[in-house]
């Protein structure tokens, strides 16, 4: 997410008061340790304690993860651990910091100072904290597919308070979903403090994606909806990716199963859930386009079930759910078709510092293709 959307759900007001998470107190806490590290006044630990720190905290992650796959887990024993982990956490902010900044140098992304065009720096700064994100919040009409409403809500909601929620947002006309967040581009980014080592990686390099769009006019095209949301965030998606792995390539970093932040491994499912759920987006685009609400809905619900036949839990499938995950136009819950034009253009840049650079001047779906027109012109030279 950008400025725009940031700013959005700062502003908001609704009923949902009391389980409202507000965006500005996070920025005006994370301002001290921020002037910091952008001042470059914080404390560098040595690469033998970023190494460390990285395999303590992520063995701690996968502990406290695997606890929480009980029935009836140990509350006591998840807190104990969650406050060792915090021991760690400064340092792995640092380490993730400098090895996503020395990727996107790697990538070329580093920009020239105004007036000294010899010194190149990386901009906006890297900067990102690790925390538990907020959940959103996500509206729909019935008829369609699209967000029409996003608030930030506390984590750590109860299940019966997020039913609760959504049974109190739901109408004839409109359906909701509170969702998980991986992280949030806000400045220092929100980044999910319990997931592997590859994925939280991966999120603060999306979020500095994000970050750096914000100045171009791919980042600014956020405001006009679901069009520009969809090219930001399958931008961000395919781009972090791209930087994830150039991390992994600077900075080999080897975590034994169960104890690089995963969770504990599961028997792979029976079913192509990628496929599936394209097929279902697919089916349900139709219907919808036909008017045939109630019978797109009982799909979804017969999917749902069938999901989780075959060990795959999603607690709830409707047009939010879509409207949300949909926004990753490179994920098999999308189906517009924006997001095979952004993985053509990412094919036919070369190399991710190329990609965004042509990317961040799109505006519009209109210039996407032309984009893409110019470089399939280009190949076939």
């Amino acid at each position: 997410m950008v400025v725009g959307l940031v700013l959005a759900l700062t502003l908001q007001r609704d009923t949902l008061a009391p389980y409202r998470y507000h965006l500005w107190r996070w920025q005006a806490e994370t301002v001290p340790s921020l002037m910091l590290q952008v001042a470059g006044l914080e404390r560098r630990p040595s690469l033998e304690e970023q190494q460390r720190a990285i395999e303590a905290y992520f063995a701690i992650t996968s502990r406290i993860r695997a606890e929480q796959e009980f029935p009836d887990p140990d509350i006591a024993l998840i807190d104990a651990l969650v406050r060792e982990r915090a021991a760690y956490e400064g340092t792995v902010e640092f380490a993730i910091r400098e090895r996503v900044r020395k990727a996107i140098e790697a990538a070329g992304l580093a920009e020239p100072l105004p007036l000294f065009g010899g010194v190149r720096l990386v901009w906006p700064p890297v900067a990102f904290e690790l925390t538990s994100p907020p959940q959103l919040l996500v509206v729909s009409p019935r008829h369609r597919i699209e967000r029409i409403r996003n608030v930030l809500l506390k984590d750590g909601l109860k299940l019966s308070e997020i039913e609760a929620i959504e049974a109190r947002t739901d109408t004839p006309q409109q359906v909701s979903i509170v969702v998980p967040l991986g992280g949030i581009a806000a400045y220092p980014a929100i980044v999910r403090d319990d997931r592997s080592y590859a994925s939280l990686v991966e999120t603060a390099a999306h979020e500095w994606v994000h970050h750096y769009l914000a100045f171009y006019p791919l980042g600014l095209s956020w405001l006009q909806g679901t069009e520009g949301e969809i090219l930001n965030e399958t931008t961000a998606n395919i781009a972090g990716q791209r930087l994830a792995r150039i991390v992994a390539e600077l900075f080999p970093t080897s975590l034994p199963p169960g104890a690089d932040g995963s969770a504990p491994s599961r028997p792979p499912p029976s079913i192509d859930f990628q496929a599936e759920m394209r097929a279902l987006r697919l089916e349900v685009d139709r219907l919808l386009a036909e008017g045939r609400i109630a019978e797109a809905e009982a799909a979804m619900e017969a999917k749902r079930r069938y999901f989780a036949e075959h060990g795959i839990p999603i607690r709830k499938i409707n047009q939010a759910y879509f409207a949300f995950y949909g926004t990753y136009a490179d994920q098999p819950a999308a189906s517009s078709p924006i997001g095979p034009k952004i993985e053509r253009v990412a094919e036919l840049s070369g190399d991710v510092g190329t990609f965004l650079r042509l990317m961040r001047e799109v505006r519009s779906e209109r210039d996407l293709d032309a984009l893409l027109a110019r470089l399939e012109r280009a190949a076939g030279r």
